[in-house]
């Protein structure tokens, strides 16, 4: 590690006015003290530990700091998520990390929130308590930290300076596990402020329907058997089974979603499975998130665990779900082994209704395995258009009763 590579970066909401700086030194305070734990948990030099901007520093000198970073720290309280420039770095972290980014986001609870105030959207999928966990003194400490806020654990004296401490050795403990779990990816500044820009991840958005797209495909680590990495790379968003096809499917999909007029957001498999299955002994999920589009590289389910759980997809049945495999027909691999992918999209995909009974269909003609580049774009869009028609009409029926 360099010191251009901080284990984590802090972000806050600066105070505004002429005073703001002496009135953040608290913020400064903290940073210092949860650097020195991180260092000691990852060997870094303090220095190195973290990054936080000072008063004075360019408008968006933090924009190469939050790059490099692997973890972000930020310290909730009611005036961080009204605050832009919050905004743009969880923006800008998200792009960094990918999809599964939340697994790398520590918050911490400065100043809770006010009773009947909710976190935005952005924020509701992250833990942002600490679980009970210790003996009896530390979750003492936990459940002083939810109800008052670390700042305020922070200014007292005594038995709540202690448990200040055992929150700060937490949440150190987190950023460490989380710097651990976070394998580097590289991305340039450049592709963190595309053509969109760093907008502000807790703003309110232009109303775009959100369309969620889950690809499920190996990576260039996690190859099948007798399979090579030409059509693979770091993560499933590098993955490019049609040779004549210009970019990721990921980029293919996300274009072709804004110009159907969808907002896309990606979303990891298992982050997808959770939202579309159920536990038969738990409550059915009464409303769909988004309409979804599940897309689906038949190489990948030689392997039984992502297979069953495509499987579990597939038997939920939710009409506002499409699945989506890929059979390209110019890799030279697929069409060797073509009939063993069809054979375990067969066994996988046994309990999808249209491929069953209704094969003509859009649905049924995806879920057999898309040839070509120009008839993933046509199914996508059919698709598409039918997964959000499917889930308004889920959103208005009233749910049933057991």
């Amino acid at each position: 590690m360099t010191d251009s590579n901080p284990v984590f970066f802090l972000s806050y909401a600066r105070t505004p006015g002429l005073q703001g700086a002496d009135a953040d030194q608290p913020v400064f305070s903290f940073f210092e003290e949860l650097g020195e734990q991180v260092a000691g948990l990852t060997g870094v030099p303090a220095e190195q530990a973290g990054h936080v901007d000072r008063p004075g520093t360019a408008s968006d000198g933090w924009l190469s700091k939050l790059t490099a970073s692997s973890v972000l720290v930020p310290l909730y309280a009611p005036r961080y998520f009204t605050d832009p420039l919050c905004g743009r770095q969880w923006t800008a972290f998200k792009r960094r990390v990918g999809p599964d980014y939340g697994r790398a986001v520590v918050p911490v609870l400065w100043i809770p929130p006010t009773q009947g105030t909710t976190l935005p959207m952005a924020a509701l999928d992250i833990p942002a308590h600490l679980p009970r966990e210790g003996d009896d003194e530390e979750q003492h400490a936990h459940d002083r930290y939810a109800e008052s806020g670390l700042y305020q654990l922070m200014e007292m004296e005594d038995d709540d300076q202690r448990a200040y401490r055992a929150v700060l050795g937490r949440l150190a403990q987190r950023i460490t596990r989380a710097w651990e779990d976070t394998p580097p990816r590289t991305v340039s500044i450049e592709r963190l402020t595309d053509r969109p820009g760093l907008v502000d991840a807790f703003a309110a958005q232009p109303s775009k329907p959100t369309l969620r797209i889950t690809v499920v495909a190996p990576t260039a680590a996690r190859l099948p058997p007798g399979r090579d990495a030409a059509s693979y790379g770091s993560d499933t968003e590098s993955w490019r089974p049609y040779r004549t096809a210009r970019g990721t499917l990921t980029q293919q999909a996300f274009a072709l979603a804004r110009n159907l007029g969808f907002e896309p957001e990606l979303v990891p498999l298992e982050k997808a499975y959770e939202s579309i299955t159920y536990d038969g002994s738990a409550r059915e999920p009464v409303r769909p998130l988004a309409p979804s589009v599940l897309v689906v590289d038949a190489w990948i389910l030689g392997d039984l665990r992502i297979a069953e759980q495509v499987q579990h997809i597939v038997q939920a049945n939710r009409p506002w779900l499409a699945v989506m495999a890929v059979l390209a027909e110019d890799d030279p691999q697929t069409r060797r082994d073509e009939a063993r992918l069809r054979s375990l999209l067969e066994w996988t995909l046994s309990r999808h209704r249209h491929l069953r009974d209704m094969p003509r269909t859009a649905r049924g003609t995806a879920a057999r395995g898309i040839p070509k580049a120009d008839a993933f774009a046509w199914l996508f869009a059919e698709l598409a258009k039918s997964c959000y028609l499917r889930y308004l009409e889920s959103r208005v029926r009233r749910p049933t009763s057991d």
